[in-house]
């Protein structure tokens, strides 16, 4: 019972955790990209170019491939890498012979700036002021290789990306040194990651909380239950000892024919409601009420008053009796043996059951002396009568002598 107790509150406690994170949780998708890029080195007029998976898409970002130059805020100082100003000014450096289209335009070129400083959205802004085909944003160095998911709402049909800092200064270098950098952007692995919302995180917590202090409220109720179970069987058996101790002191009769007071085939045991036979074992409680002794020792074991009274057996015995009790007990007219008609008051005292008999043995000399008293007046008055008789006699003697 208790295993199937704890297997419902484990049952209880995923259905609440499950419950906040089918609704709280939603699937975060994010794309990663390939950022490839090639320059020629003018010292050694080698060509260096690489490709690695090391960017990631914005939320907000087309999942498009682009290309261009890498542009570089203009200005020396940090703050200006950040791109936040909203006349920012970018350095493109441009492959020799490049040139834009018949209209001036500059060619396609990916604007490379620093995170922080302010929002995503006003860097990609600023830069798609400056009309850059896409937007590359390098995080902090405390960061490292890391990347983040970048929120930016209202951004248009801008390519943005974030790599890691190495990455960025690894790009940065280059066209710092006026070296033109072709940069290609290409979508790269689908990642879907289950992640929870704060609000799911806190009722998850609220709700296993609750959940421990049920169960810990639960266990303590049981093993309290327990405990006061475990004491009171060992109370009863104590109790059953001095029950039986009580019970074998109750008298004995063994039924005969022709018992006065007692018909074997009209009366019967009020227990298995069988009438008595010869030869039966019948117990006589102190009510005078009599049963089948193996009837009424099992049903004083367990109620410990008569079936037929409701007397307390147990305390009219002197068992277990507060020393205030007194027990009045209806003797039944009709009952075997040596049991006269009409009520009997008992004063039944735990502390001294001497008293009782003390009374009754009292009361009996008192009788006894009555008796006496009343034979000697009776002797007395019959020794009287013949002292007068003979005195008459003795009188009528005398005046029949004088008269001769």
């Amino acid at each position: 019972m208790v295993r199937r107790a704890r297997l419902a509150l484990v049952a209880a406690a995923l259905v609440a955790l499950g419950a906040p994170l089918g609704q709280g949780a939603r699937a975060l998708e994010w794309y990663t990209a390939w950022v490839s890029t090639v320059y020629v080195e003018p010292l050694s007029n080698r060509t260096v170019q690489g490709s690695t998976e090391s960017g990631r898409y914005g939320d907000s970002s087309p999942k498009e491939s682009a290309q261009g130059l890498v542009g570089i805020p203009r200005g020396a100082s940090p703050r200006h890498m950040e791109g936040c100003a909203a006349d920012t000014d970018y350095d493109v450096p441009l492959l020799p012979g490049g040139r834009g289209s018949a209209e001036g335009d500059p060619p396609p070129w990916i604007a490379l700036v620093a995170r922080g400083g302010c929002t995503f959205k006003d860097k990609v802004t600023n830069a798609a002021r400056k009309r850059a085909a896409a937007v590359v944003i390098y995080n902090e160095a405390r960061f490292g290789n890391s990347t983040v998911s970048m929120s930016h709402l209202g951004t248009g049909n801008t390519v943005v990306i974030m790599v890691g800092y190495p990455k960025g200064i690894e790009i940065l270098e280059p066209v710092r040194r006026g070296i033109p950098v072709k940069m290609t952007i290409v979508v790269g692995t689908r990642h879907v990651q289950e992640y929870i919302s704060g609000q799911s995180v806190v009722f998850v917590a609220i709700a296993f909380i609750t959940m421990m202090i049920i169960s810990l409220a639960w266990l303590i109720f049981y093993y309290i239950q327990r405990f006061l179970y475990t004491g009171s069987q060992f109370g009863n058996q104590g109790h059953r000892k001095e029950t039986k101790k009580a019970i074998s002191q109750l008298q004995l009769h063994t039924v005969k024919r022709g018992e006065k007071g007692l018909d074997v085939d009209v009366e019967n045991c009020a227990v298995c409601i069988e009438n008595y036979k010869l030869k039966d074992t019948v117990r006589i409680l102190p009510c005078k009420h009599i049963f089948h002794r193996t009837c009424i020792d099992p049903w004083l074991l367990d109620h410990r008053t008569c079936p037929m009274c409701k007397l307390d057996v147990i305390k009219a015995l002197g068992y277990w009796g507060d020393p205030e009790d007194v027990l009045e007990v209806a003797i039944p007219e009709s009952i075997s043996g040596s049991v006269s008609v009409g009520s009997l008051s008992i004063a039944l005292q735990d502390d001294d059951r001497n008293e009782v008999s003390e009374l009754s043995a009292s009361s009996t000399n008192e009788s006894v002396l009555q008796c006496t008293s009343l034979k000697e007046d009776a002797g007395e008055t019959t020794a009287l009568l013949d002292v007068d008789v003979s005195n008459n006699r003795h009188g009528d003697h005398l005046s029949n002598g004088n008269s001769h």
